[in-house]
Parts: structure tokens; C-alpha cells; sequence
């Protein structure tokens, strides 16, 4: 394999030193590469048959994407594949460096996901929000360091989902409805706070529209939908990391620990410290 490569803007989390070839998924590395704070121009990667199966997050920034003979401008928001065997080159704008976010995977079940999920000659995916993938595997790693075996086992659940979402998002048509853009927005924000008002002004409709449009779609507002995401969310926290309620109230951008509780508490019909106790992995 031939590779090039300037990376004075890499950060990587190295897992190789557990690699088991025996193992149907396994993640030797999780990085980021940000363009902007070393301001390298000169970040240049080339791959000739690669023997590494990688997914590679673009932040913020674009760049030029070249895969097997085809050539892609990737932009912020944007994720594109690069499989075993490609070959591959890429590289930021210089005008505008980008900040990505990076994981190398092997195993026969980590390329057979790409490849059941991916449509046959797709490596680029435009406007989806990978963010979950790679903090939920940042989040895995902090509860599972001292047991990679773990991490692993969780990380091939996390990128099964994550798989099934860019899928997802491929099958959807240009002309796909409105409450369902709703959605888009709603299931890839749940770390953030997004408003009814946010939506509105991002798809130039209304408010009002918004409301009645999502809620004759799926029977509940968009504000209820959005509530219920991150409960479904903290409950996965609960169950599989060690953070205080605090934090965790933190990470899915509630008022408070105590907004946190009580809508948790509504959702369940539990407090969060109960259902930890009742169903902690």
C-alpha cells in the first residue's frame, strides 16, 4: 500500500495493540484532523489499494474528495467512506481548511455493514450529521478503557445504527415531506437545543406549519418527539456509562438536572437514579 501522508493536524486514539484478526468487528482507530487550528495547508492523504476500511466526518471546512477515478467536492455536514481495496486521495481547500473527525475499522461484519448498507459505487453522503457516531464512541471508550472488549462489543452496536441511518438518509427522495425533514433535524440534534423557530427558519416554512405538519404526520408536536429523543438517549447513558445525572443532563442540553429528572420521570415513569439501579448493564 501506498500512503502519503502530512498529518500535522492528526489526533488519534491508536487500538491496534488489541487488534484480533479472528474478530468479526474491531476499531483500531479514532481521530481528528482540524486543518484549522495548525493551519495545514499541506494535508494530503493517498491511498493505492488500501488495505484500511475508514469513515471520515467533515465538520467544518471542504475539500476535494478523489475515489477511484471519481472526483467529489465535499463540504461541512458531509461523511464519505473509503473501502478496502479503493484508491483513494483527498485533501482540504486551502481557503477553507477543514476540521474532521475520522475511524479506521476491520473486521469482515464492520465491511459487510458498509456493504449491505452503502449502495453499490457510494462513498459520499451530503448534509448528514455523523456527530453521534463519534461522540457516542468517545463515550464509550471513557466508561470501557480498561475494557476494550466491551467497547467493542457496544461501538459494533453504535455503528450498526449508524449504518442504518446513512441508509436511511439515502433512500430518502428530494421530494420527501416536510414532517419528515422535521424529523432529519430533530433525531440528528438531539445533543443540542434545537427550537420549533430553528426548524422553521432552516425550511423557510412557518411555525405554525411546522406544528400541524409534524403532528399529523406522527401524532405528537415537535417540541414532544424532541423531549422523548433525549429521554431514549439518557436511558441508553444510564444503562451503559458511568456519568452523573448532571452530566448527563448536560450532554443532552437540558435547563437543569432537575428538568432533566422530571421530564424523565413523566417519560418512564421512574426517576433516572431508579431506572440505573433496576437496569444498568
Amino acid at each position: 500500500m501506498n500512503v502519503k501522508k502530512i498529518n500535522l493536524s492528526d489526533d488519534a486514539l491508536s487500538l491496534w495493540n488489541y487488534y484480533n484478526p479472528e474478530k468479526p468487528f474491531f476499531i483500531g482507530m479514532i481521530g481528528s484532523s482540524d486543518c484549522r487550528a495548525v493551519k495545514d495547508e499541506n494535508y494530503f492523504v493517498e491511498r493505492v489499494n488500501s488495505q484500511i476500511l475508514a469513515v471520515e466526518y467533515i465538520k467544518k471546512g471542504s475539500g476535494t474528495l478523489i475515489v477511484n477515478g471519481k472526483t467529489f467536492k465535499v463540504s461541512q455536514g458531509s461523511v464519505f467512506f473509503l473501502t478496502k481495496g479503493s484508491n483513494h486521495k483527498y485533501y482540504p481547500d486551502k481557503d477553507n481548511l477543514w476540521e474532521k473527525e475520522w475511524l479506521i475499522l476491520d473486521g469482515e461484519l464492520a465491511h459487510k455493514m458498509v456493504e449491505w448498507y452503502l449502495p453499490e459505487d457510494t462513498c459520499y453522503v451530503k448534509d448528514f450529521n455523523a456527530e453521534y457516531l463519534f461522540s457516542g464512541l468517545a463515550d464509550l471508550y471513557n466508561t470501557y478503557k480498561s475494557n476494550i472488549e466491551e467497547f467493542i462489543k457496544y461501538s459494533t452496536l453504535l455503528f450498526c445504527s449508524f449504518m442504518v441511518d446513512v441508509n436511511a438518509a439515502l433512500s430518502r427522495s428530494e421530494n420527501q415531506s416536510v414532517a419528515y425533514k422535521i424529523k432529519y433535524i430533530l433525531d440528528y440534534s438531539s445533543h443540542e437545543n434545537v427550537t420549533v423557530k430553528d426548524i422553521a427558519e432552516k425550511l423557510h416554512y412557518s411555525v405554525n406549519y411546522i406544528i400541524r405538519s409534524f403532528k399529523k404526520q406522527f401524532g405528537c408536536t415537535p417540541a414532544q418527539y424532541y423531549i422523548r429523543r433525549k429521554i431514549e438517549l439518557a436511558k441508553m447513558y444510564l444503562r451503559t456509562s458511568d456519568y452523573t445525572l448532571s452530566e448527563i443532563s448536560e450532554k443532552l442540553n437540558f435547563i437543569d438536572q432537575h428538568y432533566f429528572s422530571n421530564a424523565f420521570r413523566h417519560y418512564t415513569g421512574m426517576s433516572p437514579s431508579v431506572f440505573r439501579a433496576k437496569f444498568r448493564n
